[in-house]
């Protein structure tokens, strides 16, 4: 199917190795750094002619994490530590750009 996104996780209870299926890319993308950077525990098994990826990856890897919800004043906190930060790296030459309205 052309121009599927569909993004797949199959493992069975007890398995040490999971079969990804990705053909978002940014999920692709991170799976290719995976097998880079740990080519005895994350294997790349085909790249299809859709453009999907499909790989093998340690179970341990896998969660399910919902997003941090915080409240205004959280935020805020944030923002300002971000600010402070940014402030102490400009006098100390530290290279760093953070766009602290998205915090």
């Amino acid at each position: 199917m052309e121009g599927s996104i569909e993004n797949a996780i199959e493992f069975l209870k007890n398995d040490e190795r999971a079969t990804v299926t990705f053909s978002q890319g940014r999920f692709k993308s991170r799976v290719r750094k995976l097998a880079e950077r740990y080519p005895e525990e994350c294997e790349i098994v085909a790249e299809n002619r859709d453009g999907s990826l499909c790989a093998h990856i340690p179970t341990k890897w896998i969660h399910i994490n919902p997003p941090a919800r915080r409240t205004e004043s959280q935020r805020e906190a944030a923002r300002q530590r971000m600010l402070k930060m940014k402030q102490t790296d400009t006098k100390t030459g530290a290279d760093f750009d953070f766009n602290v309205s998205e915090v």
